[in-house]
């Protein structure tokens, strides 16, 4: 670490021996010791220091000021040593060194001495310096959060992950996929490589894991590579690389595709999401196109924020925005985390008053808004430095690196504490087949709230094997939409309303779907349009598949449909064919409205005509009860 604290050591030196002025030979060996710590000579400093302790041990200046180099150099533990041996000798020389006392022993985690040593300093009628005032009013409130978090401790377990996944290198910034694959970045000897692990199933929440791999090129290279998000559909690998070619500032974000095993080539997100600055640590949300960073660049709240952008359907990102000052502050916020349930934010902070050096917090995402960041707690959080945190889809347990005893870098497993999981999500996979049987299709598959009309959850089908994988937050209704360009358009609805306690472990969609090619005459069922009882009222329900189906209008220029409307057979004739008459036309009308030739649609009613299931039942007149897309005519 720089020395950021070399003037302010030379004039307390000084001030020491103005103070004294007590043993003239030992006031000597300081100013010989502050020349040395000006031409940046802090060893000699130390040495110089520690035999003049020996020779005097009874004069306090000389350990403050060992003191003080000790704690410019990081070396805490030794700094409050000699700040203790300094205030046995003479309690009253300098009041001034209780605050730095306390300071430490708060950022060592030794509480309640710093309580004791703080308050002493704040009650003193002795002399003290301006700045440390403010300084120690800060410190003791957050002693106050430190004892609410101590005496209120979280279910924490943590296990180290093994010699599978952890040797002698640093290991860090873990991230899991649906399939529980373990992507991690290792340091050694300078350099940072991916390497990748699979969940071996256990009894437990916690897996083990297989002997970690080195991944191959293109996602390795001689520059330094990590960091890595993988989109929730297995296909995108997000990651951060340093120093490269094409890079922008020293570290910049890339991502690479997936087609079968392999992976592509990564490219450079560019200009809206890469800055001249430090960019890095990206996490991808479950719709595949949030995409939250850290970042060092300017327009932030402080040294290093968290800040996120957005895939326009063009490809495109949109430029990136600070996350806030709801999360972001004027210290340093790291290593984003975007639960696939995207409801929850984990980040690291060291500037929001948690327990000392990086806590680790997290915030939900509500109506598009962040809520007051939550420490996550003790002993999640401790004194140290906390950071890297990913939690499983199913919410069950978290990963995150941490110090060891050895003096590096380890990952980490615990089961997470009730209060802190966020929703639970369900895995959905399928297979998209085609009624043309061609091959090399790429399909859109999008699922929607039906409470809310935003996007959970999208995805397109692996070229290869037509395969598709996404997930989903238990506990509400969606909307299902999958397009292809030359294919009509396969909507459906389903519920996982009540379903929260079903975990990905516990359950997961499979759905199988036939696409069929667009020509004149075939027809869809819209099963997400709907309308109030006995009206032409569109629900707001309906909005996910009438924008959908605007797209798909706009991508095929060249079709005239029919929006047909029908309904079961309960009342009259006259009145049925009525009201399928005005809901088809709701629907052509809300069309027009977004921006589709009226002209190329023709709204029909047929009543309770052409039945698709038994009226005599409840289920049957539900599905009888529909709006279809059908294709007329392609100019």
């Amino acid at each position: 670490m720089k020395k950021i604290n070399l003037i302010l050591i030379a004039v307390f030196a000084f001030f020491t021996l103005q103070l004294s002025a007590q043993n003239k030979q030992a006031d000597k060996v300081i100013e010989q010791a502050v020349k040395l710590v000006q031409t940046n000579q802090d060893e000699k400093a130390t040495q110089l220091l520690i035999n003049a302790t020996e020779k005097y041990p009874d004069y306090a200046p000389l350990y403050v000021f060992l003191a003080e180099i000790y704690a410019n150099n990081n070396e805490s533990k030794k700094a409050v040593e000699n700040y203790k041996k300094s205030v046995d000798i003479d309690p009253d020389y300098d009041i001034n060194v209780y605050m730095q006392l306390g300071l430490l022993q708060k950022q060592n985690g030794e509480y309640k001495d710093a309580r004791k040593n703080l308050s002493y300093f704040a009650s003193s009628p002795m002399k003290k310096r301006p700045q440390y005032t403010e300084r120690c009013r800060k410190a003791l409130e957050q002693l106050d959060v430190i004892d609410s978090l101590v005496s209120n401790p979280v279910k924490f377990l943590p296990v180290n992950l093994g010699s599978n996944i952890n040797d002698t290198a640093d290991q860090y910034l873990p991230t899991l996929t649906l399939d529980e694959q373990l992507f991690i970045t290792q340091r050694q000897d300078g350099k940072e490589d991916f390497y990748c692990s699979k969940a071996v199933k256990t009894d437990g929440n916690i897996p083990s894991w297989s002997k970690k791999v080195k991944l191959p090129y293109p996602l390795n290279s001689e520059q330094n590579e990590g960091a890595a998000s993988i989109s929730p559909d297995g296909q995108y690998l997000y990651f951060a690389k340093c120093n490269a070619e094409d890079g922008l500032g020293s570290c910049d974000i890339y991502r690479s595709k997936r087609s079968g095993n392999t992976w592509s080539k990564p490219e450079n997100l560019g200009p809206n999401v890469n800055s001249t600055a430090w960019d890095s640590q990206p996490s991808i949300a479950s719709d595949g196109r949030t995409l939250f960073f850290a970042s060092t660049r300017e327009g932030g709240q402080g040294r290093s924020d968290i800040w996120f952008a957005y895939l326009k359907d063009d490809g495109t990102w949109t430029k990136a925005k600070n996350a806030g000052k709801q999360i972001n502050t004027a210290g340093d916020e790291f290593s984003p985390f975007i639960h696939p349930s995207n409801t929850t934010l984990y980040f690291a902070s060291d500037s929001l008053g948690g327990l000392g050096g990086m806590d680790i917090y997290y915030t939900k995402i509500e109506n598009g808004r962040f809520t007051p960041p939550v420490n996550m707690g003790y002993p999640v959080n401790t004194y140290q430095d906390e950071s890297c945190l990913v939690v499983s889809p199913d919410a069950t347990y978290a990963l995150y690196a941490k110090s060891t005893q050895e003096n590096k870098t380890d990952i980490f497993a615990f089961e997470l504490d009730e209060s802190l999981r966020p929703t639970p999500v369900i895995c959905m996979k399928g297979v998209i087949h085609y009624d043309d049987n061609k091959a090399g299709n790429e399909a859109a598959v999008e699922i929607k709230s039906l409470k809310t009309g935003r996007l959970v959850a999208a995805t397109k089908s692996d070229k290869t094997d037509n395969t598709y994988l996404m997930t989903l937050p238990a506990g509400d209704d969606y909307a299902m939409s999958i397009t292809c360009k030359g294919y009509m358009l396969h909507s459906e609805n389903f519920s996982l309303s009540g379903g929260g306690e079903k975990t990905l472990k516990e359950k997961i969609l499979y759905k199988e779907i036939t696409l069929q090619a667009l020509s004149e005459g075939k027809s869809v069922v819209l099963k997400n349009i709907f309308f109030n009882t006995n009206s032409s009222q569109l629900k707001a329900e309906s909005t996910a598949e009438l924008f959908t189906l605007v797209k798909l209008m706009n991508d095929n220029p060249d079709i005239i449909i029919e929006i047909a409307g029908y309904t079961d057979n309960v009342g009259g004739d006259e009145y049925n064919m009525q009201l399928s008459q005005q809901r088809s036309q709701s629907v052509k009308d809300w069309l027009a409205a977004n921006g589709v030739d009226a002209g190329r649609i023709k709204a029909a009613g047929y009543g309770k005509a052409n039945p698709v299931a038994d009226n005599s039942t409840e289920q049957g007149r539900q599905l009888n009860r529909r709006t279809e897309f059908k294709i007329l005519k392609k100019r």
